[in-house]
């Protein structure tokens, strides 16, 4: 593929595709991307996964081919970011209490981006979804397809609805699972009341999660946090709060002491996976009552994908996050707002876990996004999936994505989790294989039970 597609002749990278030929031959009428999301996550490894999470109806009729897309994985690696970037990245002080340690927070983002983009070169400032797209067409093209069909679920959606404006003729069958709305129109400087409201927002939707995350360490035994959300909170802010002052030895040789950032990093990774609440709550019950911070610590290590030696892999989410987002998102008035004292005080550890702070994206010189409001009118349906309770990806996204493609058949499904397809509901994957195995779409605004 062209590094820089303004520039076809300017330097070649290449992708990394892994085939899962059709399980009936002679059924077969083409192949099937996929992408697992991320950005940045491996399709190649998502073809291994594919005998288990597809269907017969699909796996009969398609050979299913994955790609990691460029500067990832087993494609051409991009060389950006340093184990020692990421470390810094997630051990930054959230809550930096000096001028000089506020300077210095404020000043990270774009130091970091720099030393980025040059160590990166060409490719890390072409890491976009645009650029993902063009290659995918190419990869239709190269496997002998008049037209891409395509599953994509989460920030893989982002790529099938660029994918979809950029090439619109050639979209056979489409399913974009818990949307990211690809939208980022221009928008005017915000007021601080509209500040303010969309942080209480974003903080109602954490305490939730906390609330979720109180009941269910208390739901067998006593929860060695407290006895109720209020209490876990106060616990963690404490935690948190003392930690910024005397660290605890971690006992691990890479990581020697367990600091406010990586504490408040592990939590807010765990925040986000229900399954890891066991395991998280018994490391901040040692770290917290015990003053042994090595299992938190650790737990810090296993949700980034840092080995004990201090390494991160080629494909952690970590470098391929910031250089796809940085050059999908155009800044905007809203990336370094701060909520008002008022909301920090009233949300304490969602000021702590999730602190507003300085635009991650500040100083990039890289491509940026010019689609920036995705629309296409496609011959056949294009079904766009949902779960009703989804905090990675809202439904409100995915019914807004399904609103600006033409003909395209919007699902929900009434349960909560991100990703509908292939996560458990029947209803869900007798959706999605009838449409991919059989060619039977449903009706939009259809909603699949719990």
């Amino acid at each position: 593929m062209p590094v820089d597609y303004a520039d076809p002749a300017g330097g070649t990278t290449s992708i990394a595709l892994r085939r899962l030929e059709a399980s009936v031959p002679k059924e077969r009428i083409g192949s099937l991307f996929i992408n697992p999301g991320g950005p940045g996550g491996s399709g190649i490894d998502f073809v291994s996964e594919a005998p288990s999470f597809f269907g017969d109806a699909v796996r009969e009729r398609y050979d299913v081919i994955g790609f990691d897309p460029r500067g990832m994985g087993e494609s051409d690696a991009v060389d950006c970011l340093s184990d020692a970037d990421l470390d810094a990245a997630y051990a930054a002080d959230p809550t930096p209490d000096t001028a000089a340690e506020r300077a210095a927070y404020r000043r990270a983002p774009a130091e970091r981006n720099r030393r980025c983009l040059a160590r990166g070169g060409v490719l890390a400032a072409n890491m976009g979804s645009e650029s993902v797209a063009r290659d995918l067409d190419i990869l239709r093209s190269a496997v002998g397809d008049e037209r891409l069909n395509y599953y994509g679920v989460s920030y893989g959606t982002m790529i099938g609805a660029v994918y979809a404006d950029f090439f619109t003729s050639r979209v056979g069958l489409m399913v974009l699972d818990s949307a990211v709305l690809p939208d980022a129109l221009g928008e005017e400087e915000p007021t601080q009341e509209e500040v303010d409201a969309a942080a209480r927002a974003w903080a109602y939707d954490f305490d939730d999660v906390v609330d979720d995350f109180a009941t269910d360490c208390g739901s067998s035994i006593e929860c060695p946090l407290g006895k109720d959300t209020d209490a876990v909170t106060r616990t963690l802010v404490e935690f948190l709060d003392e930690l910024d002052r005397r660290p605890l030895a971690s006992g691990h040789e890479s990581l020697p002491l367990l600091t406010e950032g990586w504490a408040s990093t592990a939590i807010g990774f765990g925040l986000q996976d229900p399954s890891s609440w066991p395991a998280l709550v018994d490391a901040l019950d040692l770290a917290i009552n015990e003053d042994d911070g090595e299992d938190l610590a650790w737990f810090a290590m296993v949700v980034t994908e840092r080995d004990e030696d201090g390494t991160y892999p080629a494909t952690t989410f970590g470098r391929s996050h910031l250089l796809v987002s940085c050059a999908d998102w155009p800044p905007t008035p809203w990336d370094s707002v701060v909520p008002s004292r008022d909301v920090l005080d009233n949300h304490p550890l969602w000021a702590r876990i999730e602190p507003p702070g300085p635009d991650p994206c500040e100083g990039w010189t890289g491509t940026l996004r010019e689609t920036l409001l995705v629309g296409a009118d496609v011959a056949t349906p294009v079904l766009v999936i949902g779960n009703e309770d989804d905090r990675t990806t809202p439904i409100e996204d995915t019914e807004a994505l399904a609103g600006e493609i033409v003909r395209s058949r919007l699902v929900t499904v009434s349960t909560e989790g991100h990703g509908a397809y292939g996560t458990g509901n029947d209803c869900a994957d007798d959706v999605v294989e009838d449409y991919l195995g059989r060619f039977l779409a449903p009706e939009d605004e259809y909603t699949c039970g719990s």
